[in-house]
């Protein structure tokens, strides 16, 4: 196993988990888990809103939970994406997302994405269907 395998092994681990990364070919699997970066927010923090302008970073909820709406009817729980919408159509958020309590969230960037939607036709119609 190389450096690189072993580093990513628990990354895949989590992936492998949840549609719809398990159902992905391995390669784009590893793309993802290659460029994911690991982001940790404590309880009643923000990670998206409104005014950070347009949504450039694709999450995916490692644990914790994450309020998908002002009144928190909306709770997005590990393995979930967000912001979708947003991120395809390339605009700002409609409303914040906040960490409900501490939350660690892999954070993908616009471009990885981009690359990613058109590499992989499981990843594609997963998002295209949210």
């Amino acid at each position: 196993m190389t450096d690189t395998s072993r580093a990513l092994k628990p990354v895949l681990t989590f992936l492998q988990q949840y549609e719809p990364f398990s159902q992905m070919l391995a390669a784009h699997q590893e793309y993802l888990a290659m460029y994911l970066e690991q982001v940790f927010y404590a309880e009643n923090n923000d990670i998206v809103l409104p005014q950070d302008g347009v949504a450039d970073c694709l999450y995916i909820i490692k644990n914790g939970c994450v309020s998908g709406e002002e009144d928190l009817r909306e709770k997005l729980q590990p393995g979930h994406c967000f912001p979708i919408s947003a991120l395809l159509n390339k605009r700002a958020v409609n409303f914040q997302h906040r960490a409900i309590k501490s939350t660690i969230c892999y954070r993908l960037t616009r471009s990885h994405f981009e690359y990613l939607m058109q590499q992989s036709i499981i990843f594609h119609d997963f998002i295209l269907k949210q």
